[in-house]
């Protein structure tokens, strides 16, 4: 990528320059990681027995630990440090669970959901293709140090429906799997009917009109819709409705369909609000209340 200076009309190169210490680069993101990735910071160097993670954090939004990982240059091995450290991870929960409760107190954790993320100047082409397995919880985040502009960009790797077991045969690798999950869309839409499909079909296209930057992800309990970390909306399913939530302090909903969910929930900082469609009729309506929780998103 390159990065330009604008001085009277005249585009000057803004060289793009390493860390010169890998701790500078963790210690940076790891003072954001709210207004970077929606985390919540735990601790850094966390493990034993000769492996250490950079940095450990926990996901308000999936109720999920995350093990994050730097590297200053380019990344050597994503998939096999990755699953190792997540081996770690679900054979050391109370380690983890004592140093989130030290550090944010008591809170619900979603093991299940667990997941990676790489941090780096560069990766390989095989260590994208890699990261694409199915089952594989691995993100890839490429930085760029230009001056004062630190730029993340969300590394895309190429899905794939060849499971990570029939590549990695090992006992760590069926340990890990057995207990991190990770869905697809297919997965949620086996819950419901086929007329509540084709409902669906109409709400997400909606939904991705707003910005091409929109991204779905789907997780155990919903799919998220997201600009960078941030999920302004959400849809559960069941056979015969979908259940929509909302991010929003304050919500204009003249029609008075939304209820706001209890507090008590701890789904992050920003309120939920929620109501369910079953066929067409609300559908515009609930689409003008998705356009105000994307406008409200941080950081657009």
């Amino acid at each position: 990528m390159a990065i330009f200076k604008i001085k009277d009309s005249s585009l000057t190169e803004i060289k793009s320059k390493t860390f010169p210490l890998e701790i500078d680069l963790q210690k940076l993101v790891d003072d954001n990681l709210e207004k970077t990735f929606g985390l919540e910071f735990i601790r850094r160097e966390f493990g034993g027995q000769g492996l250490s993670i950079d940095t450990i954090a926990y996901d308000p939004e999936t109720k999920a630990p995350v093990l994050i990982e730097y590297k200053k240059d380019t990344y050597q091995s994503v998939v096999d440090q990755g699953l190792a450290y997540l081996h770690w991870l679900l054979t050391h929960k109370g380690d983890y669970q004592v140093a989130l409760e030290n550090k944010l107190g008591k809170r619900e954790i979603e093991w299940s959901l667990s997941r990676v993320i790489f941090i780096a100047k560069q990766f390989t082409i095989h260590q994208i293709w890699a990261s694409g397995f199915k089952n594989a919880p691995f993100e890839l985040y490429r930085y760029e140090w230009c001056d004062d502009t630190f730029l993340l960009e969300q590394v895309e790797t190429p899905k794939s429906d060849v499971s990570i077991t029939s590549v990695l045969k090992t006992k760590e690798v069926s340990q890990v799997t057995k207990q991190v999950k990770t869905y697809t869309l297919e997965d949620l839409l086996k819950k419901t009917s086929e007329k509540t499909k084709l409902l669906f079909d109409k709400l997400q296209k909606a939904i991705f009109s707003l910005d091409d930057r929109v991204q779905e992800k789907p997780v155990s309990w919903y799919v998220g819709y997201k600009i960078r970390y941030h999920n302004f909306c959400s849809v559960n399913f069941t056979k015969d409705k979908l259940r929509i939530y909302v991010r929003l302090s304050k919500i204009d909903d003249s029609k008075k369909i939304f209820e706001k969910v209890p507090a008590t929930y701890g789904w992050g900082k920003t309120p939920l609000w929620r109501t369910d469609i079953s066929s067409d009729k609300d559908l515009d309506y609930v689409l003008s209340i998705i356009r105000q929780s994307y406008q409200a998103a941080p950081d657009l």
